[in-house]
């Protein structure tokens, strides 16, 4: 068992065996087993025990997660064997003796094939028996693929038992539907609100998987972790009221936004979606903001908005917005490649690795410390001018030494550089947009910027969704956006929000 554990590549296996036990002709020996490893890990060690030439009969499994980058298995194993005083079977009848043989040579021959074929009965008795949680590990696998759903503990023995996390209604549905019609027999399906998540816990019982069985190797591990999945990623409840011309002075230009509570940064999100324009939003410009601009072009839009404390940089490709005076950033020299973000409150020294990872010739060394978070929304910039400004917002200047980039902050004291590289894996509890349901569409604004109506939602984490007619939710599909409303066209029919008048 140890050599099946090591040779699966399971970190610190922990075995151990309990006494023997004999009943008749059948003997056993159980295992305790404690070990550590990703879940494909775990998946190769019960292959290879499927495939072992000694029969192993899997009587329970247990997985859970852990705060490190592995999964927790306990598993208890039980090894047939047929004890040496086990009562040898009858010797089967004789109607012909062959003859010139001596009557004990016969008797034992007769012996030892009645004994041969009573052990053959007995392994096939167990090949057919013996437990293995193969098809139980690969359903997990598959009904968490691709769907917001991470996995904290999951047992099977002759029933089953699965917890974890789900973000949106709609995906926790179709996580209900999947276990219904995958290979188990749910029994219980039990979900409780958990900040922005679902928690979710099912029961019932589960099929035996053969060893010749064919299952596919997990793609993706469930059981790896998300860093606070369920935070709801909102501004403080700071309200921030922006008033547009009034309408006597409503101009004639082709922008058209309406927020209602919206967080600082996704105001520009929103601006971008509508204009292509370019923003980096320090990680201080914070608050809700709730505004009305009918009609003006995006300079004017910019200019109320400045009113709420805010700077916004100068045309270009990307402005800066800040809670201080903003300096244009002139373009940088060079071709590089054109990228497009789309990120809140992002880590600097993430984004930083992102772009080396787009242009390697931009890998640097940095101050190992904290840079900063930053939003960015741009579309087809070229990655040299977005970092430039990123590096302008955030306080760090570039040097070129011996052919080497490197990053040091213009206040501060000075800090022994190191390679600036990312290690934050992609989360795997984000929600979609088509993921929303009806229930959960909460009409944060509209706006239009030429080419129709748009809608703003926000999905249960905190991220800002846009939605046109035509886009469809969980349970529904979006009928139209109007300029003081959305309609959503359901199953019972038509929801129609309403957009809720400008706070005094």
């Amino acid at each position: 068992m140890r050599e099946l554990a090591d040779g699966a590549k399971l970190a610190r296996v922990a075995l151990a065996a309990r006494p023997p036990v004999e009943s008749g002709a059948r003997g056993e020996v159980v295992f305790d087993l404690e070990a550590f490893g990703r879940f494909a890990e775990v998946d190769r060690f019960f292959r290879q025990v499927a495939l072992s030439l000694r029969l192993v009969d899997v009587e329970s499994l247990s997985l859970s997660a852990t705060n490190e980058d592995v999964t927790r298995l306990t598993a208890v194993l039980r090894l047939p064997f047929r004890p040496l005083k086990a009562p040898l079977p009858t010797p089967p009848e004789i109607r012909y003796r062959p003859s010139g043989v001596p009557r004990p040579a016969v008797e034992a021959f007769y012996r030892d094939q009645a004994l041969a074929l009573a052990k053959s009965e007995a392994v096939a008795q167990l090949r057919r028996a013996r437990r293995n949680p193969r098809l139980f590990l690969s359903e997990l696998a598959a009904i968490a693929r691709e769907r917001p759903v991470v996995l904290g503990f999951a047992s099977v023995a002759e029933e089953f038992v699965v917890r974890g996390l789900a973000v949106g209604e709609g995906p926790l549905r179709g996580l209900e539907s999947r276990f219904e019609r995958g290979f188990f027999r749910v029994a219980d399906f039990l979900v409780a609100r958990h900040g922005a998540c679902h928690r979710f816990e099912v029961r019932g019982r589960s099929p035996v998987a053969g060893p010749d069985a064919e299952l596919p190797l997990p793609a993706e591990d469930p059981f790896e972790q998300d860093e606070a999945p369920c935070r709801v990623d909102r501004d403080p409840p700071r309200p921030v009221l922006v008033k547009g011309p009034s309408a006597k002075a409503v101009g004639q230009g082709p922008l058209t936004l309406r927020l209602r509570g919206v967080d600082f940064a996704d105001v520009f999100r929103a601006l971008h979606l509508l204009t292509g324009q370019g923003f980096l939003v320090d990680d201080g410009v914070a608050g809700r903001v709730s505004l009305d601009l009918p009609r003006v072009t995006l300079e004017d839009g910019l200019l109320a908005i400045e009113k709420a404390g805010v700077d916004v940089g100068d045309a270009g490709l990307v402005r800066r917005v800040s809670l201080s005076k903003v300096t244009t950033v002139p373009g940088a020299a060079g071709g590089t490649p054109t990228a497009s973000f789309a990120l809140k409150r992002v880590d600097v020294r993430e984004l930083l690795a992102v772009m080396t990872d787009i242009e390697p010739s931009l890998a640097t060394l940095g101050p190992p410390s904290f840079l900063g978070r930053v939003s960015l929304w741009a579309r087809d910039v070229p990655v040299i001018d977005l970092r430039a400004v990123l590096l302008a917002a955030v306080g760090l200047s570039e040097r070129i030494e011996e052919g080497r980039r490197i990053l040091t902050r213009t206040s501060g004291p000075e800090e022994p550089p190191a390679p600036v590289a990312g290690t934050a894996p992609a989360r795997r509890l984000a929600l979609s947009p088509q993921d929303l349901t009806v229930m959960e569409f909460g009409l944060a604004g509209v706006g239009a910027g030429g080419e129709g109506w748009v809608a703003f939602a926000y999905s249960p984490t905190g991220t800002l969704n846009a939605y046109r007619a035509g886009d469809r939710l969980a349970d529904g599909v979006v009928k139209s956006v109007e300029s003081t409303d959305v309609v959503l066209e359901t199953d019972e029919g038509p929801v129609r929000y309403a957009l809720a008048p400008l706070p005094r």
